[in-house]
């Protein structure tokens, strides 16, 4: 894969300023601590090398936990130093990343971890001496600085390489992984206390937890295993009972897959996108006996239309209530407006994305309500003159533009008999 230009650059920019603010900065560092910035830096390679694999891309650790920690008792280059250091290593053995990876996520991590630790001190926060309330602010805002900027630093990278909105990238980063770390600064905040209050053995307190972190860390991820494999049985159940359908909703997701990178839409987004695609015809479940009948789609309209509620409904059990919203709206192909607020405008925007796609798929493969199948150019010509009349302008646009990254012509009319499918990797947790 080739990097933009403004990706390298960032890349490069990020790792130059964290090796001149070491360097500037080396006399600032703690080395009479020598030996605690040793443990801490076996600690954070020890839960680094400990990763659990995410199945929707990228992986989990506890090593987040350490750098608030180090953040609550470190002075700012110390934590610098510590956390890069341990992190850089810690992440070379296990992950096999190429040199600019290690240097990169090294450095981003080091810096967000200083600027974590700066606003903890600037806010009066003092490990050692503070009472428990004064330490209530500085001990919350410090390591949200570290969440905060190092989302930034990632999304900023992520938004150049995949050509999406920075600003709607790291919203959604930043919205995504909030809850998760926040519940480690608790646990943080009692390690610095007992190590620096009662003794610094207690550090090793995090190594004796480290085991149920995981558990607790692969619970989560079985949780969201789970989760896919309702989706997919409920996709199975829906083809087995409508004949001829087979593969349909996965093409309907690919496509609407593609057109949402396209469009700009963070990972959560896309996500949810695809997740709805999938399950936009669950509610055609019973149906079989009616579509293999032989009616007029005039006579039995009313009841197929009532299946976009009978999905949403199923839907509606899942823990994102926007699928469900998608599903019930994914034949408004333009009578859904996009309003405002992020939950109504991604549902709008998904249903117009799901619109377009189903379209795209039904006619290619002549299933219902068209008897026969369509040529994929007369499909594009049909999507092209009906924009901004049946489908979303701004969609058509994109459908168009994922088109035109084919390589010739002749691989548009095979692209599109699949859908147009994009695959990537997935966003590791805070690393690029």
């Amino acid at each position: 894969m080739r990097f933009p230009s403004a990706a390298v650059l960032f890349v490069l920019s990020v790792i130059a300023i964290s090796a001149v603010l070491l360097v500037a900065s080396s006399a600032g560092i703690s080395w009479h601590l020598l030996p605690q910035i040793s443990l801490f830096m076996l600690l954070i390679i020890v839960a680094s090398f400990l990763i659990v694999p995410d199945p929707a891309g990228g992986v989990v650790s506890s090593a987040v936990t350490l750098f608030y920690v180090a953040i609550y008792i470190f002075n700012p280059i110390t934590a610098f130093f510590v956390v890069a250091l341990g992190y850089a290593i810690g992440n070379t053995l296990p992950r096999d990343w190429v040199t600019w990876r290690v240097f990169f996520n090294a450095a981003q991590m080091g810096l967000s971890t200083f600027l974590g630790a700066l606003v903890f001190r600037a806010l009066g926060g003092d490990i050692a001496t503070s009472g428990p309330g004064s330490l209530i602010l500085p001990g919350f805002l410090g390591p949200l600085t570290h969440q905060v900027a190092n989302n930034f630093f990632v999304a900023f990278l992520i938004s150049r390489v995949r050509g999406l909105p920075f600003l709607r990238t790291w919203v959604s980063f930043v919205r995504e992984f909030l809850w998760s770390n926040l519940l480690s600064m608790p646990t943080a905040m009692l390690i610095a206390l007992l190590y620096t209050r009662v003794h610094h053995a207690f550090i090793l307190f995090f190594l004796v937890s480290l085991p149920f972190q995981r558990w607790a860390i692969r619970l989560y991820l079985e949780e969201r295993g789970t989760y896919a494999k309702i989706i997919e049985s409920l996709v199975r159940a829906a083809e087995l009972s409508l004949p001829g359908t087979r593969g349909h909703a996965r093409r309907v997701a690919d496509l609407s897959l593609a057109l949402g990178r396209e469009l700009g839409l963070a990972d959560r987004e896309v996500d949810l996108v695809e997740y709805a695609a999938l399950l936009h015809d669950v509610g055609m479940i019973g149906y079989d006996d009616l579509l293999t009948s032989g009616a007029a789609y005039s006579d039995i309209r009313g009841l197929i239309e009532k299946h976009v509620r009978v999905g949403a409904e199923i839907v509606s059990e899942l823990p994102r209530p926007e699928i469900a919203e998608i599903v019930r709206n994914h034949h408004n192909g333009l009578a859904n407006p996009v309003t405002r607020g992020r939950r109504r405008s991604i549902v709008s925007l998904g249903s117009r994305i799901v619109a377009l796609a189903e379209e795209v798929d039904s006619r290619v493969y002549g299933l219902f309500p068209y008897k026969e199948s369509e040529p994929p150019s007369l499909v594009v010509q049909f999507v092209t003159e009906n924009r901004g009349v049946l489908f979303d302008p701004q969609v058509v646009d994109a459908f168009v533009s994922v088109l035109k990254k084919q390589d010739t012509s002749a691989k548009v009319d095979q692209n599109v008999e699949r859908s147009v499918g994009f695959g990537g990797e997935g966003v590791a947790r805070h690393e690029a």
